[in-house]
């Protein structure tokens, strides 16, 4: 019988003494760093938000083909909010503007002032930062658009939903931005 070896993640030799980080592993996704005696992921900034069309009284959500939580469940789709990744050199502002276009298919009128929550730290091993909007909209905020994604498999997958406000209290999120945004939107209007 052989012994067992352990597997070696991708490791990158790469040290800054600016900020005394060693990147021991990386892909187009995420770094893991080694920062004082630390492992640290880090990934981009990201944005997201809860479109509320007034005079609908419906909020936008996802139903996302999410593949990490499909291997932790088995589950196809799970609920989460509008939202993504902060590209370099994008403001959180033009980062919300695209991910509403491409994923809720609404396009803000120029005269919409974005009014994000104070950004956070999704948790103790993530270097990255959320920036969250719940964001009232009547029609004269918005123009709706085909929904076009942004050309990944997941996305294509993914499906966009307007739900109607008396359902707020049963829907079931499947990670904790969402758990919290819906908590903010439930707090924001008074349910």
């Amino acid at each position: 019988m052989k012994p067992f070896s352990k597997i070696k993640p991708k490791l990158v030799d790469e040290f800054s003494s600016k900020n005394h980080k060693r990147v021991k592993y990386s892909n187009d996704f995420m770094k893991v760093i080694e920062y004082e005696d630390w492992s640290l992921i880090e990934q981009k900034d990201a944005v997201f938000c809860i479109p509320y069309l007034i005079e609908k009284n419906q909020f936008i959500i996802r139903k996302e083909y999410i593949p990490t939580f499909k291997y932790r469940d088995g589950n196809e789709y799970h609920l989460a909010l509008v939202g993504g990744g902060i590209e370099e050199g994008e403001s959180p502002e033009t980062a919300l503007l695209r991910e509403l276009q491409e994923e809720a298919g609404l396009v803000l009128s120029d005269t919409y002032k974005i009014n994000f929550e104070p950004p956070f730290f999704f948790n103790k091993s993530q270097v990255n930062k959320v920036y969250f909007s719940i964001m009232n909209l009547t029609s004269r905020d918005y123009d709706e658009i085909p929904i076009r994604g942004d050309g990944s498999r997941t996305e294509s997958l993914s499906h966009t939903v307007g739900v109607d406000l008396k359902y707020l209290n049963n829907l079931i999120p499947s990670d904790i931005i969402t758990d919290w945004g819906l908590m903010k939107f439930r707090s924001y209007l008074n349910i």
